[in-house]
């Protein structure tokens, strides 16, 4: 089971293989109650089941096999805001979600992801990763939340990653040098070449602790990346870096700071970038509605996401809204052969790279659901 990440969903918006099933279940993080989510996980497989029936599928308890594992398993899914089960022909898939999601059932010729936006949404998300000289590490964060990641080969410290450059000079030293009438080797060095030698050190470390970071973030490519430490480490790692999003925060030192402190300071410095992002693009959204480059419209933002045109989706609620085909009117609920238009504008429009950003209602002219921004 693994957390959501945009390969794997950019592989549920392509995939059109029907039936598709889509199952999503909310978790109580703080008091997870087992029994309350396997019945509810049950009553899920149940819908699933009698509109697979209902759409004529055949070997639906071959396509449901996956799901009645998992309610044979004792837990659900541990520490986790929710579950995710995807599964079609030949295909299922599990996920975890960090952050709160609402129930799921629903089947089709596509995914239902739109719960799972949050996760994934191509705005500000952000890493962390707070760095001095002798303490590196890489946080994920999702909200209010913060998870340390498991980077291969991040670096630590300066001397553990260049330990070779130490022994090397104390051999040296030891070598050679001038003798002084004690016997001892003399070696003079100024305090500004010992200044520089630090810097340079420095920078050859932050450099590969860049490289072990870039690569963990390769899934990742458009999140910014949060750069805690001292002004001059902050200052140097942005000389070295070639991660294209990035917000210095200098906090003071990571080892001398309490994770609350750290998170207290680095929300501080992050809260405004978020707020002034959602500002500008709602901003933008009254500036062009009525020039054709935004627009509310279901049926207008159904073309637009289908042929490429929408460059931002701004998403206030996922809720489905199914239509049939060649229909104008949505329906109350799902029925055999109807399409979600919510989930399709969605669709299209990640699949061909618009940015998702999650608003509220009141964000939204007129309470409309989504909205958005155009290429042309």
């Amino acid at each position: 089971m693994a957390h959501m990440t945009v390969t794997a969903f950019d592989e549920l918006t392509c995939l059109r293989a029907g039936p598709c099933v889509s199952i999503v279940l909310p978790i109580e993080r703080a008091h997870p109650n087992d029994r309350a989510g396997h019945l509810e996980l049950k009553r899920l497989v149940g819908v699933v089941r009698d509109q697979l029936m209902a759409s004529g599928a055949t070997d639906v308890d071959e396509l449901l096999e996956p799901a009645e594992a998992v309610l044979s398993r004792q837990v659900i899914a541990e520490h986790s805001g929710g579950f995710a089960l995807f599964l079609a022909p030949g295909f299922a898939a599990e996920y975890v979600t960090d952050e709160p999601v609402e129930a799921v059932a629903a089947t089709g010729d596509r995914f239902s992801v739109g719960q799972l936006l949050s996760t994934v949404e191509r705005r500000n998300r952000w890493h962390v990763l707070t760095v001095g000289a002798a303490a590196v590490a890489l946080f994920r964060l999702d909200g209010s939340r913060w998870t340390e990641c498991a980077v291969p080969d991040l670096p630590r410290s300066v001397d553990e990653t260049l330990w070779f450059e130490r022994a090397e000079r104390m051999t040296s030293a030891h070598a050679g040098g001038p003798i002084g009438a004690s016997g001892m080797s003399i070696i003079g060095h100024g305090s500004g070449v010992q200044d520089e030698d630090r810097k340079e050190r420095l920078s050859r470390f932050l450099h590969k602790v860049d490289e072990a970071v870039l690569h963990h973030l390769r899934a990742w490519p458009d999140n910014v990346l949060v750069v805690a430490g001292t002004g001059d480490v902050v200052a140097r790692y942005q000389k070295v870096t070639h991660h294209p999003h990035v917000v210095p925060a200098a906090i003071g030192s990571p080892a001398e700071l309490s994770g609350r402190e750290i998170r207290e300071r680095v929300g501080d410095l992050i809260a405004p970038v978020s707020a002034h992002e959602h500002d500008a693009v709602v901003q933008r959204l009254d500036d062009l509605l009525g020039t054709g480059l935004a627009g509310t419209d279901t049926d207008e933002l159904l073309t637009a996401a289908r042929d490429g045109r929408v460059s931002d989706l701004l998403v206030a609620s996922t809720a489905p809204a199914w239509r049939l085909p060649e229909a104008s009117a949505n329906l109350d609920g799902w029925q055999p052969g109807a399409t979600d238009v919510t989930n399709e504008i969605i669709c299209d429009a990640w699949r061909h790279g618009a940015r998702i950003h999650r608003l509220t209602s009141e964000q939204l002219p007129a309470g409309r659901p989504l909205a958005g921004l155009y290429r042309y």
